[in-house]
């Protein structure tokens, strides 16, 4: 079961360049014509840099999960989200959190301005993805906790889903998995959210 995400983005990469989707993807000028995205920055091509161009796609009402999968897998949308953290809101009161790379203190703090975001906006069904995740510091996991604990307060749910290889491996040796909700998939986080979102309790 999938999330249509639409929402904002927060983006964390070290020595990242302003770059433009159509430059990146070699997009002609006559696609971009047709482009949804292009159409909506033709006026103001200096709002170009960076833009989150698979959220405005979202709003699209003939959008699916196929179309999903398709931007995960474009050039342009790896460049910009390489090792990075990206939060979108979903159906409701969910959020998707999807990290890349290593959780050093960089992306923690990172993570920390998330939290105090969703708080601030009453936002407590999260899912953390960590399938694109390398490597973890203590520091991340320790957040991982403050956000379980925050969704918890707020009557919510926190599920970290997808670690594999030495993150997982540091993730149990802390026993994490004792406290906050993991599962392997995303499909299943997104299920509990799902599930937490239509029965709250």
């Amino acid at each position: 079961m999938g999330i249509r995400l639409t929402g904002y983005q927060i983006k964390a990469k070290a020595g990242r360049v302003n770059m433009n989707c159509y430059e990146v993807t070699e997009c002609p000028e006559e696609r971009r014509a047709s482009c949804l995205v292009f159409r909506n920055f033709q006026n103001k091509p200096g709002d170009m840099g960076n833009i989150s161009c698979w959220v405005l796609k979202r709003g699209d009402p003939n959008w699916t999960d196929a179309d999903a999968e398709r931007c995960r897998q474009c050039s342009y949308y790896l460049a910009v989200n390489h090792q990075g953290v990206t939060v979108s809101y979903g159906r409701g009161d969910a959020v998707v959190i999807e990290c890349g790379g290593a959780l050093n203190l960089l992306r923690t703090q990172v993570l920390g301005e998330v939290a105090d975001k969703l708080k601030c906006e009453g936002k407590c069904k999260v899912a953390l993805d960590l399938s694109a995740v390398t490597n973890i510091y203590s520091c991340a996991m320790s957040m991982m906790v403050r956000l379980h604990l925050q969704c918890e307060e707020m009557g919510g749910l926190f599920v970290m889903a997808g670690a594999t290889g030495y993150v997982k491996v540091a993730i149990d040796a802390v026993l994490i998995d004792k406290i906050v909700k993991c599962v392997e998939t995303m499909d299943e986080a997104l299920a509990l959210i799902v599930a937490s979102v239509d029965n709250p309790p």
